[in-house]
């Protein structure tokens, strides 16, 4: 093929048969070559719309607006963070499905599974178009510094007795990771999961407002918004839900080494409109690849605990599939799943 793309695309008038051939062929292929140069060009005609499913000042509120500095400040392109609270995600799911094109695209976590699969939004993997997955961020177990309860094993123990004398956030989304969590924590400790007395908030700002304030007994929430309440003395990290200990949080152990056999992703990935074009896909995948490689990018995950993870819209779109059967499973033991 490169032979003939390196010929002229010359008009086939006046020439023998085979030449005759021989020349559509090659404006065929030139043709076919100017359009793929076409695709590969396409980017941004206006600064674009990155949008969020909880309030402002929560952790993936947080992941936008240091990904919309760094793509300014590296003059990738421009855009706004747009916060779109309700239904646990499913407005701003909603919101980007509906859009015309790549201009607009959103940030995703379980909730974009779990919505469908408990019959709160109707909108599944075949309204959006699937994005990159940029890493995944630790559930954080937190109370005050002044709760009772100095561990996790005196906290569990708590809900072994009484699973509904604990108030506790999971943020902006019922029935998904913050909430498969504190779930599989009580069940590992032999409470019963369905009666915990579980309370939903616009988001993880939300969430750490309430537990400061003396509201709600504890938090399940992405570490990013315990650990720097953690740090200044006001919040107890009583566990994370990762294999092995954060960087950013040395000291605090993790659900499993304290006896939990617990390890939940809070994966995020990216969203944008149904029937996205190939080259719209192929430039988001391009930007998002740059984006975790820069030093900006990394500092944040590095001081938030988040683990540095890249995958492309293809690859992600495979990781959630089997993510969906997962929490399918984990949703129907709390009877939670649509049926």
């Amino acid at each position: 093929m490169d032979l003939y793309l390196n010929a002229k695309c010359e008009p086939t008038l006046n020439l023998p048969s085979a030449a005759r051939l021989f020349a559509i062929f090659l404006s065929l292929a030139c043709a076919f070559n100017a359009s793929i140069a076409y695709a590969q060009t396409w980017k941004p005609e206006r600064p674009v719309e990155l949008v969020v499913f909880a309030a402002a000042g929560g952790g993936n509120d947080k992941a936008a607006r240091v990904i919309q500095k760094i793509w300014h400040d590296n003059r990738l392109l421009e855009a706004v963070v747009v916060n779109k609270v309700g239904g646990g995600g499913s407005l701003a799911y909603t919101y980007v499905s509906q859009k015309a094109d790549g201009h607009s695209i959103g940030i995703a976590q379980a909730g974009l599974l779990t919505n469908q699969l408990t019959g709160r939004s109707p909108l599944g993997m075949g309204d959006i178009t699937v994005l990159p997955y940029i890493g995944t961020e630790p559930v954080a177990l937190a109370v005050k510094t002044e709760s009772p309860y100095k561990n996790l094993r005196e906290f569990m123990d708590q809900l072994k007795k009484d699973p509904a004398s604990l108030s506790i956030s999971v943020g902006s989304t019922l029935g998904a990771v913050n909430h498969f969590a504190i779930a599989l924590l009580a069940k590992a400790a032999g409470a019963d999961p369905k009666k915990l007395k579980i309370l939903v908030f616009g988001g993880g700002a939300e969430s750490v407002t309430n537990l400061l304030g003396g509201h709600i007994d504890a938090m399940a929430q992405a570490s990013n918004n315990a650990a720097p309440h953690y740090q200044a003395g006001k919040m107890r990290i009583l566990g994370l839900s990762t294999e092995k200990r954060s960087a950013s949080l040395p000291d605090v152990p993790t659900f499993r080494e304290q006896g939990y056999n617990v390890t939940i992703d809070g994966w995020y990935v990216f969203v944008g409109p149904k029937n996205m074009t190939p080259a719209q896909i192929a430039y988001w995948d391009s930007v998002f690849a740059k984006t975790v490689q820069t030093a900006e990018w990394k500092k944040f995950v590095e001081t938030t605990g988040w683990e540095l993870g890249y995958k492309n819209s293809q690859e992600t779109a495979a990781y959630l599939r089997k993510e969906n059967d997962e929490a399918r499973a984990i949703l129907t033991e709390l009877g939670l799943a649509r049926q």
